[in-house]
Formats: structure tokens, C-alpha cells, sequence
């Protein structure tokens, strides 16, 4: 296969805004050291929202005071498998996301009551086309199309004690995560591939959603309950193209993942805060058959599947006091200082570490043992408090039933595809974030057929 070369066309959608974004920025620090009351009296604004729209103006202050906020971002990932893989190469795959959550009791007097609504516009190319590999070094990568992604109504009682939700939705929104996770460009630092991999085309998460109830429960304030079931299959992306093939007969099935988390903070009153998780899933359907080919990925079909899995998020460490406090980060507190929560609106600053494990035990479904762990440091230059700093690693097991079949067909080394992400969030803006990337793919593809792969790139990221 040979190189391509790169195409622009569909970063245009991103690039137009973070240019306008770029030079707003640069018109404000220009006009800074002016004394015209009127010079970038609307930039300055722009550059200390969180969002590159502002108020729109006036509009979205008015939504919120109603009860309506308003969601808007885009992400793109540009990506170049320099050495290994299929072949080298890079493409450009994008995401435009937007969408409302309403606030029912200040909208309409409905204690309790919520309304969400969220789509997606995918475009572009996706980079593992060169590298090969079957975790996806993109978590954008999906078939361009317009998705409607989630359309649900929650209903909250008792104080938010308990809560049901149903309508359209996708699983990996609340299940099988880590929260520390979430700034890994790789797909697999998602919901943790032991699930996609394992139910039917990848189940009902990104891009995909289904049908489905969910239920939580918060009977103290440190430990949730919540489960969900809903349609376990949501057929292929170019079957399914916008979301709203729904079907509840054999085919579409059932899917059910139950998890419990527990709040260490909240528990103990005392130490770093952290947070643990298990649970398990089950995907009904006849007994898991091996594809006529191998191919390291979830199962086109229907097919019985479960698993079990434990996440942990901890915070290892957290800037004492007066490091945090200090605008030119030179003043240190003495050894003995106390460490306080930061408020609620500020990352916290210091390292944080995740890891998350589980099992398939079926042997002919394609992944049967899932590792993945990592650190983020927020904040490791003074002057730079809102940058992130990660390094993580993800190890995914080819099950014995989907090995057999590779030696059967003569592929080498059928065993395990893992990657290795260090990547730093360098916050440009309050809306704006640049993410350089680099990760190292090992047996792309689940085998040693192609060579370990070596990839650059970085993600972008806008918020409206």
C-alpha cells in the first residue's frame, strides 16, 4: 500500500475557527498596552471565555438562566504512523459535537426532570488505515456521517437519591471509565476495550447508541449503583448510518452492565481523593462462534458475551497550598503544610494515576484479558497550571479460540496488541487546546504481521 498524501480539505472545519481564535488572541495582546476604551473591548472576552462564541451575546447567559445550556465542540485528531504498522502514512479525522441539556424544573417547573440531546458530525480519514492496529490510535475514528448521538429523558426523585433515564443511549458515557483516562488520544483509553471488543459491533458507544433504561442509585453519599439495559446491538455504522435503526427482536438483543463506585474521599473524610469501580456486563445472544477469518475486533453478529472488570482512579499526589497560590510559582510551603481541596471550578493541580483490569472467560469471543494504567500531571510548570502531561499504557489479550484460528490461517504470533501514549494538553485558551501526541503500537492487529508502529500526530480541540 502506498503512502498517501495528506489531505487538508477536511481540517478546514477546524482550522477556520482556532485561526480566528489565533489571531483574536494576538489582536488582544497587541491591543493590551493600548489606552482606547474600545480597543478589543469584545476579544478580551472571547480569550477568558470558556467558550470561542462567548455569550453569543447575551443569548447563552439567557439560556442558562432558563434552564437550557447549550454544548458545542470540536476535536480533531491528526495523526502519522512514521515506521511499522501497514504502511506509512497520515490522515485527518474529525469530530463536531453539539447539542442542549435542559433543566426541566427551571424551564417548565419540573422538579427533578432532564432533557438531553447531543449530535455528532463525523469527517475525515482514519489514521489506522496505515498503522493496522485494532484498538484505533484515534478515539475519533468512526464512518463520516451525521449521528444522532444521545436523546434521553431523566427523571431524578428523593433528591437525587435515585434517578431513571431511558431514551437513546450510549454505554460509554457512564460505564467502564476512568475519569483520568479521558485525556489519552487512543481509543482503548475509552470505555476499556474488554467491553467494545467483545460485544456486538462494539455495542452501543461512540458513535453508536441504542435504545435503553438506565438506573442509579445513590443510597450514600459515597457509593452508586447504576445499571443499564439496552439494546446490545447496534448494527454496523453504514447500516445504522444516523442512529435510529432501532430493533427490539433477536437481532438487536439485549445488553445489561451493572457497576458499583465507590467515593474514597467521601468514605473516609480524610487522605487524597479516589474513587474504585467494578462490574460486569452480559450481552445475550447464541453461543460465540469464530469469524471465517480472523480478525482481531468485536463480532459483526449477535453473540453471547460476558465479563467483569475493576477500575481505579486515585490522586497521588496534590500541590501543597503555597505552590498553588504562588503567580510566579517560586514560593514553596514549608514540609508540613497542608494540602486543601482545590475549588470546585479549578483542576486540581498535582498527579493523578488510573488502572483498569478484567476478563472474558468465553474463548471464541476475540478479547479475553484487558490492562490498561497511567499518570497525568495538571500543572507541572507554574506558569502553565491548566496543561496536562500523560503517559499510559494498554495491554488487550487475543482470546485462545480467536488464536487458533490465526495459526490456522498461518499468521504469526497471534497473541496481544498493547500501545504506550505520552501526550501533553497545552491549554491555549480557556476554549482552545492543542494535545501533541505519540504512541508506540506493539503486534498491530493482534498479531506480528506488521511491524511494531511508531505514531505522531496531535489533537486539537475547540470549544463553542
Amino acid at each position: 500500500m502506498k503512502s498517501k498524501p495528506f489531505s487538508w480539505r477536511a481540517s478546514k472545519t477546524f482550522f477556520l475557527p482556532l485561526c480566528l481564535m489565533l489571531a483574536g488572541t494576538a489582536g488582544i495582546r497587541a491591543g493590551s498596552s493600548g489606552t482606547n476604551a474600545q480597543d478589543g473591548c469584545f476579544l478580551p472576552a472571547l480569550a477568558e471565555s470558556d467558550h470561542l462564541l462567548g455569550d453569543i451575546p447575551g443569548r447563552r447567559s439567557l439560556a442558562d438562566s432558563n434552564g437550557v445550556t447549550l454544548n458545542g465542540q470540536l476535536i480533531n485528531d491528526m495523526l502519522w504512523n512514521t515506521t511499522g504498522g501497514n504502511s506509512p502514512g497520515g490522515a485527518d479525522i474529525g469530530l463536531l459535537q453539539f447539542g442542549m441539556d435542559a433543566d426541566l424544573q427551571k424551564l417548565i417547573g419540573l422538579p427533578g426532570g432532564t432533557f438531553h440531546n447531543s449530535w455528532l458530525w463525523i469527517y475525515g480519514r482514519n489514521p489506522s488505515g496505515y498503522v493496522g492496529d485494532a484498538f484505533g490510535v484515534s478515539g475519533l475514528s468512526a464512518s463520516p456521517a451525521l449521528r444522532c448521538y444521545e436523546l434521553w429523558y431523566q427523571q431524578a426523585f428523593a433528591g437525587n437519591a435515585f434517578s431513571l433515564r431511558a431514551g437513546l443511549l450510549a454505554v460509554d458515557t457512564d460505564f467502564v471509565l476512568s475519569d483520568t483516562a479521558a485525556l489519552f488520544v487512543n481509543s482503548s483509553f475509552g470505555l476499556a476495550n474488554l467491553a467494545s471488543f467483545n460485544l456486538a459491533n462494539s455495542g452501543p458507544i461512540y458513535p453508536m447508541a441504542t435504545p435503553g433504561v438506565r438506573l442509579e442509585i445513590n443510597p450514600t453519599g459515597w457509593l452508586t449503583l447504576h445499571s443499564v439495559f439496552a439494546q446490545a446491538n447496534p448494527f454496523g455504522q453504514q447500516e445504522n448510518l444516523h442512529n435510529f435503526n432501532w430493533n427490539f427482536g433477536s437481532s438487536g438483543g439485549l445488553l445489561s452492565i451493572n457497576e458499583a463506585r465507590v467515593d474514597w474521599k467521601t468514605l473516609f473524610r480524610t487522605g487524597l481523593p479516589g474513587t474504585a469501580k467494578a462490574g460486569f456486563w452480559i450481552q445475550n445472544g447464541p453461543a460465540p462462534m469464530l469469524p471465517e477469518e480472523f480478525s482481531f475486533g468485536a463480532p459483526s453478529n449477535l453473540q453471547y458475551s460476558t465479563g467483569f472488570y475493576g477500575i481505579l482512579d486515585q490522586a497521588l499526589y496534590r500541590v501543597p497550598t503555597g505552590a498553588r497560590n504562588s503567580r510566579a510559582g517560586t514560593a514553596f510551603p514549608a514540609r508540613d503544610e497542608a494540602v486543601v481541596p482545590e475549588p470546585d471550578d479549578a483542576a486540581p493541580l498535582g498527579l493523578n494515576a488510573f488502572t483498569r483490569a478484567g476478563f472474558c472467560p468465553q474463548p471464541d469471543n476475540p478479547m479475553s484479558l484487558f490492562v490498561d494504567g497511567g499518570l497525568v500531571y495538571t500543572g507541572l510548570f507554574p506558569s502553565r497550571k491548566a496543561d496536562r502531561l500523560g503517559l499510559a499504557f494498554a495491554y488487550g489479550q487475543v482470546s485462545s479460540g480467536y488464536r487458533s484460528l490465526a495459526a490456522q490461517e498461518g499468521l504469526p504470533g497471534a497473541s496481544f496488541e498493547a500501545v504506550s501514549e505520552l501526550t501533553y494538553s497545552i491549554q491555549m485558551t480557556p476554549a482552545v487546546t492543542l494535545q501533541p501526541d505519540l504512541q508506540y503500537v506493539l503486534h498491530p492487529g493482534g498479531t506480528q504481521q506488521y511491524g511494531n508502529a511508531l505514531v505522531a500526530g496531535f489533537r486539537a480541540t475547540v470549544t463553542f
